[in-house]
């Protein structure tokens, strides 16, 4: 009677079965530290930031754009 109190249910025993075949895309641990960031990475980051900016359209989509300054009147 112990044996069938541990058995687990047959619903989540086919789950374990496919999870090698069709389980999450992730292969590392959520839970640890990233690679971090060099540099040259932060540095283009920042240049993206700055050249680049989100523009919504009359149709309501978001288009990233190249920055242009707007001409100052005067």
């Amino acid at each position: 009677m112990a044996d069938k109190q541990r058995r687990r249910p047959l619903g989540l025993r086919m789950t374990e079965t496919f999870l090698p075949i069709f389980g999450p895309a992730q292969v590392g641990k959520q839970g640890s530290a990233g690679r971090g960031v060099s540099a040259a990475e932060a540095e283009r980051d920042r240049e993206l930031k700055t050249r680049f900016e989100y523009v919504t359209g009359p149709d309501g989509r978001s288009y990233v754009v190249e920055h242009t300054d707007e001409p100052s009147a005067g």
